[in-house]
Protein backbone atom coordinates (compact mmCIF):
# COMPACT_ATOMS: atom_id res chain seq x y z
CA UNK A 1 0.00 0.00 0.00
CA UNK A 2 1.26 3.37 -0.74
CA UNK A 3 0.62 7.10 1.07
CA UNK A 4 0.74 10.29 -0.87
CA UNK A 5 1.62 12.83 1.42
CA UNK A 6 2.25 16.17 0.04
CA UNK A 7 5.61 15.28 -2.38
CA UNK A 8 5.86 11.89 -0.82
CA UNK A 9 5.53 8.74 -1.43
CA UNK A 10 5.08 6.29 2.16
CA UNK A 11 4.96 2.59 1.55
CA UNK A 12 4.94 -0.70 3.39
CA UNK A 13 7.05 -3.51 2.38
CA UNK A 14 8.36 -6.75 3.45
CA UNK A 15 11.92 -7.97 3.87
CA UNK A 16 15.15 -7.02 5.28
CA UNK A 17 16.57 -3.14 5.26
CA UNK A 18 20.09 -4.67 3.84
CA UNK A 19 19.18 -5.22 0.64
CA UNK A 20 16.90 -2.05 -0.02
CA UNK A 21 18.55 0.09 -2.91
CA UNK A 22 17.83 3.35 -1.85
CA UNK A 23 19.62 6.53 -0.83
CA UNK A 24 20.05 6.22 3.08
CA UNK A 25 19.05 3.56 5.29
CA UNK A 26 17.66 4.00 8.98
CA UNK A 27 19.22 2.49 11.21
CA UNK A 28 18.00 2.16 15.24
CA UNK A 29 20.43 1.71 17.60
CA UNK A 30 21.39 3.10 20.52
CA UNK A 31 23.55 6.33 21.22
CA UNK A 32 26.89 4.05 21.30
CA UNK A 33 26.02 3.16 17.96
CA UNK A 34 26.36 -0.76 18.70
CA UNK A 35 25.34 -2.61 16.03
CA UNK A 36 23.52 -5.13 18.27
CA UNK A 37 20.03 -5.57 16.90
CA UNK A 38 18.59 -8.40 14.13
CA UNK A 39 18.97 -5.25 11.96
CA UNK A 40 22.17 -4.18 12.24
CA UNK A 41 23.46 -7.85 12.28
CA UNK A 42 21.79 -8.35 8.73
CA UNK A 43 23.76 -4.87 7.47
CA UNK A 44 27.29 -5.82 8.87
CA UNK A 45 26.54 -9.47 7.22
CA UNK A 46 25.74 -7.41 3.80
CA UNK A 47 27.73 -4.74 3.99
CA UNK A 48 30.92 -5.57 6.29
CA UNK A 49 32.15 -5.25 9.06
CA UNK A 50 33.52 -1.44 9.02
CA UNK A 51 29.88 -0.28 8.45
CA UNK A 52 29.89 -0.90 12.81
CA UNK A 53 33.49 0.43 12.65
CA UNK A 54 32.74 3.94 10.76
CA UNK A 55 29.69 4.47 12.90
CA UNK A 56 31.33 3.56 16.56
CA UNK A 57 34.38 6.22 15.72
CA UNK A 58 31.24 8.74 15.30
CA UNK A 59 29.73 7.56 18.90
CA UNK A 60 28.62 8.46 21.40
CA UNK A 61 25.64 10.88 20.42
CA UNK A 62 23.06 12.48 22.50
CA UNK A 63 20.05 10.15 22.49
CA UNK A 64 17.44 11.41 19.85
CA UNK A 65 20.33 12.29 17.35
CA UNK A 66 21.50 10.54 14.50
CA UNK A 67 24.70 10.55 12.10
CA UNK A 68 25.52 9.38 8.84
CA UNK A 69 27.88 7.25 7.27
CA UNK A 70 28.92 6.18 3.69
CA UNK A 71 26.44 2.68 3.01
CA UNK A 72 29.71 0.86 1.97
CA UNK A 73 29.18 -2.32 -0.18
CA UNK A 74 25.37 -2.23 0.35
CA UNK A 75 22.78 -1.03 -2.28
CA UNK A 76 22.41 1.84 -0.01
CA UNK A 77 24.36 4.75 -0.93
CA UNK A 78 24.39 5.89 3.21
CA UNK A 79 23.40 5.03 6.53
CA UNK A 80 21.71 7.08 9.24
CA UNK A 81 22.55 5.77 12.79
CA UNK A 82 19.13 6.73 14.85
CA UNK A 83 20.06 7.03 18.75
CA UNK A 84 16.58 5.83 19.77
CA UNK A 85 18.24 4.03 23.49
CA UNK A 86 20.83 4.08 25.34
CA UNK A 87 23.03 1.03 26.72
CA UNK A 88 20.15 0.07 29.04
CA UNK A 89 17.73 -0.61 25.93
CA UNK A 90 15.00 0.84 27.18
CA UNK A 91 13.24 3.73 25.36
CA UNK A 92 9.69 5.52 24.90
CA UNK A 93 7.97 7.90 22.65
CA UNK A 94 9.32 10.72 22.69
CA UNK A 95 12.76 8.86 22.48
CA UNK A 96 11.88 7.37 19.22
CA UNK A 97 10.38 10.35 17.94
CA UNK A 98 13.26 12.57 17.99
CA UNK A 99 15.63 9.84 17.20
CA UNK A 100 13.37 9.20 13.78
CA UNK A 101 12.89 13.43 13.15
CA UNK A 102 16.42 13.62 13.08
CA UNK A 103 17.44 10.95 11.26
CA UNK A 104 14.78 12.51 8.40
CA UNK A 105 16.07 15.77 8.55
CA UNK A 106 19.69 14.62 8.51
CA UNK A 107 18.50 12.66 4.99
CA UNK A 108 17.17 16.30 3.94
CA UNK A 109 20.19 17.70 5.11
CA UNK A 110 21.88 15.39 2.73
CA UNK A 111 19.79 15.67 -0.67
CA UNK A 112 18.08 12.35 -0.19
CA UNK A 113 15.36 11.25 -2.21
CA UNK A 114 14.62 7.96 -1.10
CA UNK A 115 14.91 6.15 2.59
CA UNK A 116 14.33 2.88 4.01
CA UNK A 117 13.61 2.15 8.18
CA UNK A 118 12.04 -0.29 9.96
CA UNK A 119 9.48 0.21 13.15
CA UNK A 120 11.98 1.83 15.68
CA UNK A 121 12.10 1.16 19.40
CA UNK A 122 9.96 -2.21 18.84
CA UNK A 123 10.49 -4.05 21.78
CA UNK A 124 13.37 -2.22 23.01
CA UNK A 125 12.65 -1.72 26.71
CA UNK A 126 9.21 -2.79 27.23
CA UNK A 127 8.20 -0.43 24.02
CA UNK A 128 4.47 -2.53 22.46
CA UNK A 129 4.73 -3.08 19.12
CA UNK A 130 1.92 -1.25 18.03
CA UNK A 131 3.25 2.40 19.75
CA UNK A 132 6.44 1.76 17.93
CA UNK A 133 4.67 1.65 14.78
CA UNK A 134 2.33 4.75 15.36
CA UNK A 135 5.06 6.97 16.68
CA UNK A 136 6.96 5.65 13.62
CA UNK A 137 3.72 6.68 11.29
CA UNK A 138 3.40 10.03 12.74
CA UNK A 139 6.69 10.97 12.86
CA UNK A 140 7.32 9.84 8.98
CA UNK A 141 3.69 12.21 8.25
CA UNK A 142 5.22 15.10 10.69
CA UNK A 143 8.64 14.92 7.76
CA UNK A 144 6.36 14.74 4.85
CA UNK A 145 4.15 17.94 6.03
CA UNK A 146 7.52 19.93 5.86
CA UNK A 147 9.40 20.63 2.62
CA UNK A 148 11.59 17.87 1.96
CA UNK A 149 13.88 16.32 -0.59
CA UNK A 150 12.72 12.80 0.26
CA UNK A 151 10.08 11.38 -2.58
CA UNK A 152 10.24 7.72 -1.28
CA UNK A 153 9.71 6.47 2.34
CA UNK A 154 9.57 3.15 2.42
CA UNK A 155 8.52 1.52 5.96
CA UNK A 156 10.28 -2.16 5.97
CA UNK A 157 8.76 -4.65 8.17
CA UNK A 158 9.76 -8.34 8.63
CA UNK A 159 6.37 -10.58 8.75
CA UNK A 160 2.47 -10.14 7.31
CA UNK A 161 1.02 -9.34 10.93
CA UNK A 162 3.40 -6.02 10.74
CA UNK A 163 2.82 -5.38 7.41
CA UNK A 164 -1.30 -5.17 7.66
CA UNK A 165 -1.30 -3.15 11.32
CA UNK A 166 1.35 -0.73 8.38
CA UNK A 167 -1.27 -1.00 5.70
CA UNK A 168 -4.20 -0.54 7.75
CA UNK A 169 -2.76 2.61 9.36
CA UNK A 170 -2.39 3.63 5.78
CA UNK A 171 -5.49 2.84 4.64
CA UNK A 172 -7.25 5.14 7.71
CA UNK A 173 -5.07 8.03 6.66
CA UNK A 174 -5.87 7.97 3.32
CA UNK A 175 -9.53 7.59 4.45
CA UNK A 176 -9.30 10.92 6.63
CA UNK A 177 -7.95 12.45 3.85
CA UNK A 178 -10.08 12.12 0.66
CA UNK A 179 -8.85 13.43 -2.57
CA UNK A 180 -9.89 17.01 -3.09
CA UNK A 181 -12.97 17.85 -5.56
CA UNK A 182 -12.99 21.07 -7.95
CA UNK A 183 -15.48 22.28 -5.43
CA UNK A 184 -13.20 22.11 -2.62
Amino acid sequence: MTLLINNTRVEVAVGELAFQAVDALIHPTNNYLWFSSGIAEGLKRRGGEELEEKALALGPIDIGQAVITDGGRLKAKAIIHAAAWAQDMMTQEKTVHRALASALNLARGYNCQTVALPVLGFCTGGFSQPRAIETVFLTVVEHCMQATTLIKILLMVSNKAEEEILNHILKTAKAADPPKGEDA
